[in-house]
Order: C-alpha cells, then sequence, then structure tokens
C-alpha cells in the first residue's frame, strides 16, 4: 500500500477488545468499554449473587432473622390458640357437672356423708361408749382371784360348797384370756369401720355377747364336774 507503512494486524482503535480471540462475537467498541465499568467488573461476566463469594460456613444473616421472625410468628399464633380453646373448655359451670336432684339428694342422705368417723356422729358416740364398757369388763375379768371368789360365794349361797373351789380360778384365767382376744379383736374391727364411716354401733354389741358366752362356757365346764355340786342340784329338783 501506498502512502504509509504496512502492517500484518489491522490497526484497532484505542480500546476496542479482540472478542473473537476469546470466542465471542465481535461487537464494536466503545470509549466505556475499553475505560472499564465503573464496578470494575469485566464487560460480559455476570454480577455474583449475594454471598456468592463468601467463605465456607458463612450464614445469611438475613435469612437467619427471617427464620427466627417465623418462628415467633409461628410461636405467638399457636399459644393463641391454645388460650383460646383452654378458655373455651372452661366455660362457666363446666367444673362442676350439674348431678340430678335425685342422685344428689340421695349422696347427701347417705351413711357417713359429711362424718369423719362412723356411719354418723350418733353411731360414732355410741360406738366409743361401747368399747369403753368392754375395756372396763376386760380389765375387771384379769382380776382372777377376785372373779373365782366372786363366783363361788354365788354357788355356796343357793346350792353347796365346791369340792375342788381352785379350779374356778382356772375358769376365771380361761374366761379373762377370751376377754383380751375378743376386745383386741373388736376394737380393731371397730376402727376400721369408723374409719370407713360405716355402721358400726353393733360391733362392740356382739364382741360382748362373744366374751360372756367364753366366760360363762368355761364356768360351767367347771361347775358341772364338781360331785357336790351336782349332788346339791339333785337334791334340790328332788331326785
Amino acid at each position: 500500500m501506498s502512502g504509509g507503512e504496512w502492517s500484518a494486524a489491522p490497526e484497532r482503535e484505542p480500546g476496542h477488545v479482540d472478542e473473537t480471540a476469546l470466542g465471542r462475537e465481535a461487537r464494536p467498541a466503545s470509549a466505556t468499554s475499553a475505560a472499564g465499568r465503573a464496578d470494575g467488573r469485566v464487560h460480559g461476566t455476570p454480577a455474583p449473587g449475594y454471598g456468592e463469594y463468601a467463605p465456607e460456613g458463612w450464614v445469611n444473616p438475613v435469612l437467619v432473622e427471617q427464620e427466627r421472625r417465623d418462628e415467633r410468628e409461628r410461636a405467638a399464633a399457636a399459644g393463641a390458640q391454645t388460650t383460646g380453646s383452654s378458655a373455651s373448655t372452661r366455660r362457666p359451670g363446666a367444673g362442676t357437672a350439674a348431678r340430678p336432684e335425685g342422685r344428689a339428694a340421695a349422696t347427701e342422705g347417705a351413711p357417713g356423708a359429711g362424718n369423719r368417723y362412723g356411719a354418723t356422729p350418733l353411731d360414732f358416740v355410741v360406738t366409743v361408749g361401747l368399747l369403753a364398757t368392754g375395756l372396763f369388763s376386760t380389765v375387771q375379768a384379769l382380776a382372777v382371784s377376785q372373779v373365782a371368789s366372786s363366783v363361788r360365794e354365788t354357788f355356796e349361797r343357793q346350792y353347796t360348797t365346791f369340792s375342788d373351789p381352785a379350779a374356778l380360778s382356772t375358769a376365771a384365767v380361761v374366761g379373762a384370756i377370751g376377754n383380751v382376744v375378743v376386745f383386741a379383736l373388736v376394737a380393731w374391727w371397730s376402727a376400721r369401720r369408723l374409719r370407713a364411716r360405716r355402721w358400726t354401733f353393733w360391733v362392740p354389741l356382739l364382741g360382748g355377747v362373744v366374751a360372756t358366752a367364753i366366760s360363762v362356757a368355761a364356768f360351767i365346764a367347771v361347775v358341772l364336774r364338781d360331785p357336790r355340786f351336782l349332788q346339791a342340784v339333785l337334791q334340790h329338783s328332788g331326785g
């Protein structure tokens, strides 16, 4: 070519980037692209997302705060729902279910209702009084010699003397042991029934009958074996 020096590479405008060498379609260059973008990125490279080049283990604080806020809102909604359901459940009159009038009256009039011990206050007083009487009788029965002497004097005034008065002391001992055992059982049984608020006055009465029967049986067994007493009985009967 005339009029200038020939070069193998065509002249390029200042700031022109040969994109054909980069495998891209050639596009006209401009002064702005030559000078570079204001944010310093290379022309044609997409902008990275937020935190894209963050180090490993980095967590987006915005997402963390959003998750915490969502959790607080869910917890508040659940608490409000629970409070509402509890309030609707505890409506006025729900804690005390209405009972039929007949059943309520039957419960109030039932034995033991309102009493701490015994079916009724009267039952408790009578039971305690009978137990006190039984205890006194049991203590008296322990005086074996006095009991035997009293029985001997009674029979001697009405019939005759005994051939073996010492046998009456044996009968008194048997009666005393029977009284102690019966009273202990009666007291235990009465205490259980009183705590259960059941009718109990008849228990000491039954115990007294049983204790008396044991003592009388012991003395009768001794008296009927005495020959003098049997002879006197036959004489009084006219045999």
